[in-house]
């Protein structure tokens, strides 16, 4: 092993190390959010606790809005590790690392070991990228599996530069096929994450990159030959799943790919997900912090024109993952920040294949010095608007501790704009990543602090505490306003399948309603109207509600049995009695 490689190994393991850190430290130290964490945590913890791997259920009512590959890796760590936070976000903090590691290959088949380390750094450090490897949604496990299938697909690729070499191409043949099988088996991982869009952003860049190397005939006619190997093996992982669940689920087909596929790809089934055409502009600029100021001479002329055609392959393929990716959000009218999660791992190597190629070329010289400069106090800016976010938009009351972070930062962004100015390209890079990392750990260092408080996403974690303090066999539980999905998780033991919750006061639209036939599962459980409700609690049973906010004082004057008790009020729930 030469000095060189050596030197590489150490880099790459230390990168690596830089990353566990940023993904695992700190991984259970904060509670899970409602809707979408509460909900897919305790879609896992019944699949757990059933030993129910096939239909997915919310409140033990089946639930198929998505396929079940998040689930069963979630509820997989709870069977190991038991309902914690710690084990329902360790499958996201491997999906996230995993991710980077692919990166990591694409970058280096592409462009050598120097950009690949720099693809771990700046994927791993970018704000969104971070923030959905610890946040309980399938986006992360989605953009694992497309990032595995690109550079599948880029390694058999590669194995076709030298076919006019008669004497070695019946092994790269062997070579090319075994790539494209490993393709279509991540292609399959993603559809089992997330349907059909795991299919469409890689044969979106596939298809681009076949089309501009139209001319050479043999690169399309094995990319024909690849899928006749590769969708068999797809259909035999991809599709019994889904075969056994319609079979298994009345009207699961209809609900599952009219409803659902046709629903959100039409717009029907948007609740609150709207967004404007440009909706997604400020979610990359925010999301791809601190590197967002190297994205504007990211696509130039001179640049594509100074590649050789290896490099201008790479380069199409990357640019049309992105853009499609960006393009068929833009115009999907259900949106959500975490949906263009997959086109970080594409930018982040465009990025580090531009900006730190494997010598100090002139590319990096050539960028204006303002532009390091700007990554270098991107993460002390970050440091300062977290909290004032928490202050002006969800009115959470002064704490001294968030004042002192904003204190801190912005005396040591002064330091640094002034140092800075003399410093050179390679210092600002690497203060850039330090105070990166430092940055991400300190904002999610204090998310406990607020949890309550953030609105439609705060934590149900103290009101499953109440509840478990306050239970006692025979008493009555009613969640009335809104369920709150991920209460049976935050107060298991208590709510399981024999003790289940009344429900009551939500449309009957909306979960746990929402898939056919759920409404007669819950039978006895679902209060019709307030007089059920009312009659309940001046009934000789002791019971506890769950009321989102308001319940208490508009029950409070039917009920004439007994004087309501409120136990507590958490964010915008209220916890009352009737004893």
């Amino acid at each position: 092993m030469s000095v060189s490689d050596a030197a590489n190994i150490r880099s790459n393991r230390l990168v690596f190390a830089l990353a566990v850190l940023i993904f695992f430290g700190l991984l259970g130290t904060r509670s899970l959010n409602e809707p979408d964490e509460g909900r897919y945590g305790e879609i896992a913890r019944e699949m757990a606790v059933s030993g129910d791997w096939l239909v997915p259920r919310i409140w033990y009512v089946p639930h198929l809005d998505k396929p079940p590959m998040t689930y069963w890796l979630v509820a997989l760590s709870i069977k190991a590790f038991g309902v914690n936070e710690w084990a329902i976000r360790l499958p996201l903090a491997l999906a996230g690392l995993s991710g980077v590691l692919a990166a990591f290959l694409l970058a280096r088949s592409m462009a050598g070991d120097r950009p690949a380390r720099w693809t771990v750094l700046i994927l791993s450090t970018s704000l969104l990228y971070f923030a959905m490897a610890r946040m309980l949604t399938t986006d992360i496990f989605l953009a694992q599996f497309i990032v595995w299938a690109g550079y599948f697909f880029w390694r058999s690729w590669q194995t076709l530069d030298n076919w006019d070499s008669a004497d070695v191409r019946a092994n790269l043949l062997k070579q090319f096929l075994g790539w494209q099988l490993a393709m279509w088996v991540a292609l399959a991982g993603g559809f089992l994450t997330k349907g059909p869009v795991a299919l469409a952003i890689p044969f979106a860049a596939i298809t681009a990159l076949t089309v501009f190397r139209r001319k050479e005939c043999r690169r399309w006619k094995l990319q024909l030959l690849g899928a006749a190997v590769g969708i068999p093996i797809f259909c035999l992982l991809a599709l019994p799943w889904f075969l056994l669940v319609f079979q298994n689920v009345p009207q699961a087909f209809d609900f599952m790919v009219r409803d659902r596929f046709a629903g959100h790809a039409l717009g029907t089934t948007v609740k609150n997900r709207g967004g404007p055409l440009l909706y997604f502009v400020p979610i990359l600029v925010i999301g791809f912090l601190p590197w967002t100021s190297l994205l504007g001479w990211l696509w130039r002329r001179s640049h594509w024109r100074a590649l050789s055609d290896r490099q201008k392959d790479g380069w199409l393929f990357l640019t049309a993952w992105i853009a499609f990716t960006f393009l068929l959000f833009s115009l999907n009218r259900s949106k959500l920040p975490a949906y263009i999660v997959p086109l970080f791992p594409p930018l982040a190597v465009l990025v580090a294949c531009r900006w730190f190629g494997t010598e100090e070329s002139s590319t990096e010289k050539s960028a204006p010095t303002g532009m390091w400069r700007m990554v270098l106090l991107s993460p002390l800016v970050m440091l300062v608007a977290v909290p004032l976010a928490y202050h002006f938009v969800f009115k959470v009351a002064d704490q001294s501790r968030f004042w002192l972070q904003i204190a801190i930062a912005t005396t040591v962004f002064a330091v640094l704009l002034k140092l800075s100015a003399t410093w050179s390209l390679h210092r600002c890079q690497r203060w850039a990543v330090g105070l990166a990392v430092i940055a991400l750990l300190v904002i999610i260092a204090g998310v406990p602090r607020i949890e309550t408080h953030l609105r439609s996403n705060q934590t149900l974690k103290p009101l499953g505490a109440l509840l478990r303090a306050e239970w006692r066999p025979g008493d009555a539980i009613v969640a009335w306003g809104q369920l709150p999905q991920g209460l049976p998780l935050a107060a298991h033991p208590i709510i399981n399948a024999t003790n289940r919750p009344y429900l009551g006061g939500i449309p009957f639209n909306r979960l746990p309603y929402e898939f056919p036939g759920n409404r007669e599962r819950l039978g006895d459980l679902v209060l019709p109207d307030q007089d059920a409700f009312t009659a309940l609690l001046n009934g000789e049973r002791r019971v506890f509600v769950v009321g989102f906010q308001g319940t208490f004082n508009s029950i409070r004057p039917g009920v004439t049995n007994s004087e309501l008790k409120l136990i507590e009020r958490v964010g915008r729930w209220e916890f009352f009695s009737n004893r």
